[in-house]
């Protein structure tokens, strides 16, 4: 729906094909003291997006859905695809890290014990060369 407005006369007073518009009908807006209705201060976005429907062409309204639309279904499949990387890689390192955990756990036992048994063998040779000095 196209609306054409035209230029009158009096600078205060604009008229349309359709209907006219005056300064009056702006009046209506504000309240006693010059300040906007609460009511179209306090509209939501969901509001006013619902207000644009008799606006925006159809045309453009299911460009506009297409878009969206096909957005929405590509950020769904990268989703899908990144979800499902994370998880190949979640479990690979699951698989390989935690053998390689506790093999590394039980060499580092192995060599603590390899390093008791030293000093326990050099305190007792120590022992003994005392035992064999006195």
């Amino acid at each position: 729906m196209s609306t054409k407005r035209e230029h009158a006369e009096d600078e205060d007073e604009f008229v349309t094909e359709d209907e006219e518009y005056t300064d009056e009908e702006e009046d209506d807006l504000e309240g006693e003291d010059g300040e906007f209705d609460s009511d179209i201060l306090n509209e939501t976005v969901l509001e006013r997006l619902a207000a644009l429907v008799d606006i925006v062409p159809a045309t453009t309204r299911q460009r506009i859905a297409s878009t969206v639309s096909s957005a929405v279904s590509s950020a769904k499949a990268a989703g899908v695809v990144v979800g499902k990387g994370v998880w190949v890689i979640a479990t690979a390192a699951l698989l390989v890290a935690v053998p390689v955990a506790l093999e590394v756990e039980r060499e580092g036992f192995a060599i603590g014990q390899e390093n008791q048994q030293r000093v326990q063998a050099s305190q007792a040779s120590q022992l003994q060369s005392e035992v064999a000095a006195a």
